[in-house]
């Protein structure tokens, strides 16, 4: 063995034969000590099932009618359950109270009578410790214990046992740091041993053969095992580094929930924004090919009305134009460096497109009489890196407005600059769509 590394020089595996059936308040030392030949060094792996029973953590149902037992078997799911993570028809894969994430809670109908169900163990690790001790007072020898039940995994077919209880070893080894025979130093391996002694021991008890306990052999160091004392607590993976913690469901309700979209319809502004820009006329909007391209994009994104929503997202603006209909009001973005007209994101509590043009209008010119027209003037889609701090797009949807006689324009800290200029005198730096906005103002306005 490489010091340091988990490897053995060889490893012999063995079924322990003759354990027969178990039931509640049997010696699971004693009848092993019976069976078994073990010396200092060894790993006793034990199936959950047999310490299942031997703990009393059997469910006997009234009778063996199919119907009453999977309806039962439902019920003990949802009592050892406590965050579903996925489900596909009457398939669970749930997190236990031990912190596993794993099919049906380990609730299982298999190897016991047909009137019965096993649940696991309360706590695998204790009962693997116990068993560790009462082997050592049974034969006087100092063994590593594994309590082994059956899982499947992500994206590989079939079942492999792992380790939900461990004593006497250390489940995980962490050789990070160690270099390789190449000089690569080694940044995120991290050997599961106990769920690779679990499936190696599985192959001498297999699932048919009534054979619960196994040996194995090879692993210890002048007979003795490496152990930290953490049982199988190092195996579960934290929160902070589960990449696959949320199930499809549980992310599809954070995620609605993160954009205003708990319930199973769209947000108002949502649904506002498709109404608004199916019934705008493709020419206000330089062709049909940009309508489209709003619809496509909303009908994608329900978080599409949202700053967060990083590969783009709607915002409202609005052309201003003063009492006289002679000129309109510019801002001078500090951001973008033009002269646009004002407008801004959506925000929580606009209910309509209108609403937010209306809004970030009001807000950016200090004048709070003001009519708007509520069939927008055009859209536009344009790059930007905005409040985000990185690029995106804003699909523009562009309202007119006109300012009430007597009307005093009030400059914003979101504003550099805030002025009148003629139709026909814009000023130099506007934004390129601006030209044609004001075209479609002039044209629309009486």
């Amino acid at each position: 063995m490489i010091d340091g590394d988990h490897a053995a020089p060889y490893l012999e595996v063995r079924p322990v034969l003759g354990i027969g059936e178990l039931s509640p308040g049997d010696d699971l030392a004693a009848v092993i000590a019976e069976h078994a030949d073990l010396q200092d060094g060894d790993v006793v792996v034990v199936t959950s099932k047999v310490v299942s029973k031997v703990e009393g953590r059997i469910v006997v149902l009234e009778s063996d009618d199919p119907d009453a037992r999977e309806t039962a078997r439902q019920a003990a799911i949802d009592g050892e359950t406590v965050r579903l993570v996925a489900r596909r028809g009457d398939l669970r894969i749930v997190q236990t109270r031990h912190g596993l994430v794993m099919a049906a809670a380990g609730v299982d109908a298999s190897n016991v009578a047909r009137d019965e169900l096993a649940l696991l163990p309360v706590d695998p690790d204790a009962s693997a410790q116990l068993l560790r001790e009462g082997l050592r007072e049974q034969l006087g020898v100092d063994v590593g214990v594994v309590v082994t039940d059956t899982m499947g995994r992500p994206w590989r077919n079939g079942l492999t046992d792992a380790a939900i209880g461990v004593a006497g070893l250390t489940a995980l080894t962490d050789p990070r740091g160690r270099v390789d025979s190449y000089g690569n130093v080694l940044g995120v391996t991290q050997v599961a041993v106990a769920d690779e002694i679990a499936a190696a021991a599985d192959l001498v008890k297999g699932k048919l053969s009534g054979i619960p306990v196994a040996v194995v052999r090879g692993l210890a160091r002048n007979g003795k095992l490496t152990d930290d004392g953490n049982g199988t607590r190092m195996l579960v993976r934290g929160v902070e580094d589960d990449l696959f913690r949320m199930g499809t469901a549980e992310a599809i309700t954070v995620g609605r929930e993160d954009v205003g979209w708990a319930g199973g319809s769209a947000p108002e502004l949502h649904a506002d924004a498709v109404a608004v820009i199916t019934d705008i006329d493709p020419d206000d909007c330089a062709g049909g090919a940009v309508k489209q391209a709003f619809l496509a994009f909303l009908a994608a994104r329900p978080d599409a009305m949202w700053r967060s929503c990083v590969p783009g997202h709607l915002t409202g603006s609005a052309l201003v134009v003063d009492p006289d209909r002679q000129a309109v009001l510019l801002t001078l973005h500090p951001r973008v460096g033009r002269w646009l007209q004002l407008g801004g994101h959506c925000e929580p509590g606009d209910r309509t497109m209108l609403d937010a043009a209306a809004r970030e209008a009001r807000e950016e010119s200090g004048i709070g009489s003001l009519s708007f027209d509520p069939v927008p003037l055009s859209l536009d889609i344009h790059p930007i890196t905005c409040s985000l701090g990185v690029p995106t797009r804003h699909f523009d949807v562009q309202y007119l407005a006109v300012a009430h006689p007597g009307a005093e324009p009030t400059i914003s800290d979101e504003s550099l600059d805030l002025r009148w200029f003629a139709w026909d005198d814009l000023p130099p730096g506007i934004s390129p769509e601006l030209p044609r906005l004001v075209d479609l103002a002039r044209r629309r306005l009486p």
